[in-house]
């Protein structure tokens, strides 16, 4: 039994020394691994830890570098440098490459962490930004002296293995039990004794174990073994905790930040899954965070505060009126804000780090030296803008502290508006003293304070013998008290006045000028100047009553014009309207005053007006007026009339104009017509009676001349109608009013129609038929009669042409041409137009021609007669016999054709006279081979001695009247003659 026991305790000692020595090796191997798992996890910490700080420093850089606020950036770096020693080196480069901050010190090149990391937002790059940190880890006692500790240890173990050898071999003890109760005691310690809450978990959620912390920090007491964890939790709050269980479940550790509504507590929850043996557990480690979530809520709020501070002061910073620029002692721009920017025309990363001397002159740098003497310097220069162009500026700089160094504060203010008030408050200056106004300025009590030169030129008084007076030295006495009254008032009320004022000079003479008086007050609306400009008027006064002379009489005769004569008629008529009086208007008219302007001259004539004038002057009372109204009409104006005295001063006239003119050596016989109109009966203003005065003239004219003419009913009538049909007449060609009638020209011999002559006639809309002998004159003194014969003559052609296309025959048409027609420039083109357009030969358009139009013009004539000729166009001498052609006359004229005038037609077979002309006309149309026509054959008898005497054609209402064109083209169809 004893060498059993002795056996048993020798084996058993040989295993307990072999286990403590495993086991003293399980632990220092144990250590080592620790050691370098702590090293690793300390260097991954490290990492996580620089990274997070780059992450951080970036987000709180970001910001001021968008604002361009590089003071606060800086500021934020110099903290973070001086704050950690372990921090190596910091540096920020702005975008262009200029340095905004670098910090360095010296550090164990073992160890050093380094960065570079670009800060932007939305793609813009807002700066670089470069960090090198130290570990500041100096390896621990253990790492010095783990293979001594080691070694020693393990001599040290096989001692201690070799002495309980000894002692169980001697006493025969079992430690065993002993240690495995004592480590439990030290596990027990640690678990209960831990600052960290620990709660341990079976895989169902029931709890198994837990420390005090836990339960202080769950707010429990006494023994919660069994207690299900959902039953800690608030139902918003488990789904969370569950989601944890189940990843550690899944995934073997899980992390997860929950908020304990019933302890207000906010926890952070480290899971992780345990295995005992063979049974699964799940440990709870649980840290209080609230604190910590309460200081990062109270730290972001400082954040967000300091922010919105940062943000004001950059505001103010950037809205400043004037532009600000912060330079360090080299003169390198640091910062500045937007109103100098807008002020220069460049952007901010333009700017930094360039010198002084980019916008603006070298000289300014002379400033510095006062800066440094005195600590501040005011001076004005200019700074050169983007663009090229130089803003003078007020520039004022002081020294500043800015990050540990001294720099320039420089204040810059834009003066162009103030350069230019300035010029404009020197050129009014100038101007006033320059002015030919005079000036003058008083106080608010009328004290006077400054005079312009103009003022002394004007009145006389020196500035020194004024100032300190009051302007009523000036008044004149020619305005009474209630003048003066009112222009207070109304300076009081309105502020200003202006009229004209009769001034005393310092000679004592008085003089009219145009005053205006302004008030001037201050911001408050206080009255603090009054300024009066006055204008001599003395030059202008005579000019105007030159200029009116001038407006009212004629220059060459210096009778009244047309301007005085109706003022005063109209004056004559008020006061023939309160004393029911007569007034007579005669307009006077020279008798073909024309012809001696172009056959003496405008010289002479000028000279036969103003004696006429004379003339004229001396028919008529002072009280009366005598007028030239143009250049050969006057009018004479007479008032009071009684019985028949407008008669006698129209006799008057008469004989002093008829009465021989020697001019030159030369003696001129001339006459007159007048037309008389009188006050009431024929006009009740002064236009009425003028224009009838003038209706009368132009009556006497028609009259034949040299005599007076009373105006009448008759007239006015003639004229109203005149009147309406011309202005009916303008719109007849476009309201499709005016139709051409055809009267057919046949041949004598056997009545076959040869062609036709073309009417003209018009049935107006309120007139109705308006017959040729009412509308030719009317068409001819307006000048209507040259778009109306264009119109006959293409519609004349469009006629030829249609029937043409419709029969195939051509037909001959003759058209009545107008004096004024055939005298218009272009008249031979328009005709040759007209047949290009319409396509019709020449030979088919006729165009017939008075005896007064060949006759007013002969040299004029035969040109264009000529060229119509050549153009092929037949011509035709229209109402033969009734002018003064002469047969020498006629064979000079290329015409085709001569139209006997019906007056010699109608008693051809009753008078040898009017036969005997016939004859010997078909005699002389022989010779030269001209075709005639006779017109107005209404009888048989005139057509049977038309036809004997030797007429070939003619045309009259024997044969047909003028058709319409319907009726006429089926005449010219039917083919049938014309003779019955």
């Amino acid at each position: 039994m004893s060498r059993l026991r002795t056996k048993f305790s020798t084996g058993y000692g040989r295993t307990l020394a072999v286990v403590l020595l495993l086991l003293l090796l399980f632990v220092l191997l144990q250590s080592l691994l620790i050691q370098r798992a702590r090293q690793l996890g300390l260097q991954k910490t490290l990492q996580q830890s620089f990274v997070s700080e780059q992450n951080l420093l970036r987000a709180q850089l970001r910001d001021p570098l968008l604002r361009g606020d590089y003071v606060q950036a800086r500021a934020l770096l110099e903290g973070y440098f001086e704050q950690d020693a372990l921090i190596a080196g910091v540096a920020l480069q702005a975008p262009n490459g200029f340095m905004l901050y670098q910090a360095e010190r010296p550090q164990p090149s073992t160890g050093l962490r380094q960065a570079q990391l670009e800060i932007a937002v939305a793609g813009e790059l807002l700066g670089r930004l470069q960090l090198r940190r130290s570990d500041g880890q100096v390896p621990g006692w253990w790492g010095r002296h783990s293979l001594k500790v080691t070694s020693g240890l393990l001599l040290l173990t096989l001692v201690f293995g070799f002495l309980v050898w000894r002692v169980v071999r001697r006493y025969g003890l079992d430690p065993l039990s002993s240690a495995v109760a004592r480590e439990q005691q030290a596990y027990a310690a640690l678990f209960e004794q831990s600052r960290e809450a620990i709660v341990v978990l079976s895989p169902q959620g029931e709890v198994e174990r837990m420390n005090p912390a836990a339960a202080r920090l769950l707010g429990l007491a006494g023994d919660q073994t069994g207690l299900a964890i959902r039953e800690l939790h608030s139902t918003t709050v488990w789904p969370q905790v569950e989601a944890l269980l189940a990843a550690v479940v899944r995934q073997g550790q899980a992390a997860q930040e929950v908020c304990l509504t019933t302890r207000r507590r906010q926890v952070e929850i480290r899971a992780s899954r345990l295995k005992f043996g063979d049974d699964d557990h799940i440990q709870l480690l649980l840290q209080d965070v609230t604190e910590r979530r309460q200081a990062e809520a109270e730290l972001e709020a400082l954040r967000l505060e300091l922010r919105r501070n940062l943000e004001s002061y950059q505001e103010l910073f950037d809205h400043s009126a004037d532009g600000l620029v912060l330079r360090d002692f080299n003169g390198l721009l640091l910062m500045a804000n937007q109103t100098y920017l807008r002020m220069v025309g460049y952007s901010l990363e333009e700017l930094l780090g360039t010198h002084c001397t980019l916008l603006c002159q070298r000289s300014n740098c002379n400033h510095f030296s006062d800066l440094l003497h005195n600590g501040v310097t005011r001076f004005e220069c200019a700074h050169r803008h983007r663009d090229g162009s130089w803003v003078p500026v007020e520039v004022r700089s002081a020294l500043v502290h800015f990050q540990g160094s001294q720099a320039v504060l420089t204040s810059v203010r834009d003066i162009r508006e103030r350069r230019e008030r300035e010029a404009r408050l020197q050129l009014l200056s100038l101007v006033m003293e320059n002015s030919s106004e005079g000036v003058l300025v008083t106080d608010s009590s009328g004290s006077i304070q400054a005079v312009n030169q103009a003022f002394s030129r004007i009145s006389g008084y020196s500035e020194a013998e004024v100032l300190g007076q009051n302007p009523r030295l000036l008044q004149s006495g020619s305005h009474g008290p209630e003048f003066y009254q009112q222009l207070w008032q109304q300076l009081r009320q309105q502020g200003s006045w202006q009229g004209e004022i009769w001034n005393r000079a310092k000679s004592g003479e008085n003089f009219p000028a145009w005053l205006q008086i302004r008030a001037l007050c201050d911001e408050q609306g206080t009255l603090r100047h009054y300024v009066a400009l006055f204008a001599d008027l003395r030059e202008a006064k005579a000019w105007e009553e030159k200029m009116l002379k001038l407006a009212q009489t004629d220059p060459l005769t210096g009778m009244a014009n047309r301007v005085l004569l109706r003022d005063r008629l109209q004056q004559a008529l008020k006061r023939a309207s309160r004393k029911q009086v007569g007034v007579a208007v005669l307009a006077v008219g020279l008798d073909h005053f024309k012809k001696i302007n172009d056959s003496l001259g405008h010289a002479v004539g000028d000279q036969v007006l103003v004696e006429i004038g004379q003339r004229l002057r001396d028919c008529v009372r002072a009280e009366d007026t005598f007028s030239r109204l143009s250049g050969d009409e006057f009018a004479l104006l007479v008032c009071g009339l009684r019985n028949d005295e407008a008669t006698q001063i129209a006799i008057k006239v008469l004989e002093a104009v008829r009465a021989p003119l020697q001019l030159d050596g030369m003696e001129l016989f001339l006459s007159a017509s007048i037309g008389i109109a009188c006050y009431p009966d024929d006009g009740a203003d002064d236009s009425a009676l003028l224009e009838n005065a003038d209706r009368a003239m132009h009556q006497a004219k028609l009259q034949g001349r040299d005599r007076f003419c009373f105006f009448s009913s008759d007239f006015a009538r003639r004229a109203s109608e005149h009147f309406s049909i011309e202005r009916h007449l303008r719109r007849a060609i476009e309201a499709g009013e005016l139709q051409l009638y055809y009267q057919p020209q046949v041949s004598l011999a056997d009545g076959r129609l040869v062609g036709a002559e073309a009417l003209l006639r018009w049935q107006s809309a309120e007139l109705g038929w308006v017959t040729p002998d009412r509308m030719i004159p009317v068409a001819e003194s307006s000048g209507l009669i040259l778009p109306i014969g264009q119109w006959v003559l293409a519609t004349s052609c469009d006629l030829i042409r249609r029937h043409q296309a419709a029969t195939g025959d051509w037909l001959r048409i003759a058209v009545n041409v107008s004096v004024r027609q055939f005298q218009t420039a272009g008249f031979v083109e328009t005709v040759r137009q007209i047949l290009q357009q319409s396509e019709v030969p020449p030979a088919c358009l006729e165009l017939e021609l008075t005896e007064s139009l060949m006759m007013n013009d002969v040299a004029q004539a035969i040109p264009l007669l000529e060229e119509l000729h050549a153009l092929g166009v037949a011509l035709a001498l229209d109402d033969f016999g009734t002018g003064y052609t002469s047969l020498a006359y006629l064979k000079r004229f290329p015409v085709d054709r001569v139209k006997l005038d019906r007056a010699f037609v109608t008693d051809i077979h009753r008078s040898r006279s009017d036969a005997a002309l016939a004859q010997s006309l078909v005699a002389f149309a022989s010779a030269m081979e001209f075709e005639l026509v006779a017109e107005g054959i209404e009888e048989a008898v005139q057509h049977e001695r038309l036809r004997q005497i030797g007429f070939a054609y003619g045309q009259g209402y024997l044969f047909a009247k003028p058709l319409p064109e319907a009726e006429f083209l089926a005449l010219v169809r039917a083919g049938q003659p014309l003779i019955h």
